[in-house]
């Protein structure tokens, strides 16, 4: 699977996912939904998203199946 973040030029990323994060919605906060997003696009949010940050529950690595809580 392909990751689906959207980089800041509206360009979706091009590599291969590697991680499975859900994320609660920012309009609500009661509806969750899951992101496909390889490691550097996740590196980059964790970093400098801090809406993301705020708003992630749990990743789930896709090649080594391990969770983490955030």
């Amino acid at each position: 699977m392909k990751c689906q973040n959207i980089t800041d030029n509206n360009i979706r990323c091009k590599r291969t996912a590697s991680k499975i994060a859900i994320v609660k919605s920012t309009i609500d906060g009661k509806q969750q939904s899951k992101l496909w997003i390889c490691d550097e696009c996740f590196n980059e949010k964790m970093y400098n998203d801090q809406l993301f940050k705020d708003h992630i529950i749990q990743v789930t690595e896709l090649n080594k199946n391990r969770n983490e809580l955030y």
